[in-house]
């Protein structure tokens, strides 16, 4: 059994951008997280359950810096360079293909697509940032666990 936290990091520019995180067992979704803002809310959920948090992988989106127009946002680095501070084993991961090879359908299937009252988008993309990061990296229990997550759905 694979456990991924994969985290979504957000901007300390927009006070209304969220960080989404998930734990996934082997397509099966144990818990979630939308922390509000950047750095503080990674600050605040790490002290409040970070330590309670069992898992093998922690991952988070790779974001690279844009050019110096108004509207870009590189502040997600600052998040980025709190999650490493605060996880140093977090390792960064391209999300580059992750919509042609997590589809919308399949997050659908599995249960990831909403959660609760927060903002979907944030957590979805940590959902299938995960799922890529174990497909890409032919982790087969998490992708054998993502089949039979898939089978038992279909069948229910």
């Amino acid at each position: 059994m694979t456990i991924i936290l994969s985290i979504d990091p957000a901007s300390n520019k927009a006070e209304k951008s969220n960080t989404g995180v998930t734990l996934i067992e082997n397509g099966k979704l144990l818990n979630y997280w939308c922390l509000p803002y950047g750095i503080r809310g990674i600050r605040e959920w790490h002290k409040k359950e970070f330590k309670n948090i069992k898992f093998d992988k922690v991952i988070f989106e790779h974001f690279e810096a844009r050019d110096n127009a108004k509207s870009k946002d590189n502040t997600v680095l600052e998040t980025i360079a709190e999650i490493q501070r605060l996880i140093p084993e977090a390792e960064p991961f391209r999300n580059g293909g992750y919509q042609m090879d997590v589809t919308n359908e399949l997050l659908k299937k599995l249960g990831m697509w909403n959660f609760g009252k927060s903002h979907h988008a944030d957590v979805r993309a940590s959902a299938r940032l995960a799922l890529f990061y174990a497909l890409r990296n032919d982790i087969e229990d998490f992708i054998i666990g993502v089949g039979e997550e898939l089978i038992e759905r279909i069948q229910s």
